[in-house]
């Protein structure tokens, strides 16, 4: 069972889910949304992210909230992890589909790289290039690596 350090009624914690192998030890990544936390105002959203061994012990490792987050914004509606290349460390995409920098309910993706230790450091910033009102770009989001350079 894993619970939100910070959790609390009506965050939707768990609303998303996203798992993938961590490095060669047989641990696991899991990524976890909460598009109803308050952490920058109502429904601005976070993403957990845990740290699963393979015995079985689990810790969080990470709180994401987006750089510019505001209320309404949703961040976590939507998540994904996935494995980067050959090293230790993943790639993960949270959604906002309430962000509403291009309109009101555009959307956006959020991009971090969680390196090996647990700290996660946001990389960048996706918005349709067409966005408008009510787009709710972010609604889902996928990622996965290739290759081993970790693209």
């Amino acid at each position: 069972k894993l619970t939100a350090s910070d959790g609390a009624a009506h965050h939707r914690f768990g609303y998303s889910v996203s798992v993938s192998s961590f490095g060669s030890n047989g641990d696991a990544i899991v990524l976890v949304g909460a598009h109803g936390d308050n952490y920058r105002g109502g429904w601005s959203g976070s993403a957990y992210v845990f740290r699963v061994a393979s015995d079985g012990t689990k810790a969080q490792t990470a709180k994401l909230t987006a750089s510019d987050g505001a209320s309404g914004d949703k961040f976590g509606i939507s998540v994904s992890v996935s494995s980067f290349g050959s090293s230790a460390d993943t790639v993960v995409v949270v959604g906002a589909y309430g962000d509403n920098d291009r309109g009101g309910d555009s959307g956006s993706a959020y991009v971090f790289r969680v390196a090996a230790d647990g700290t996660a450091t946001q990389t960048a910033k996706l918005t349709a290039s067409d966005a408008a009102v009510d787009d709710q770009f972010g609604q889902s989001v996928s990622v996965a690596s290739f290759g081993s350079s970790g693209d």
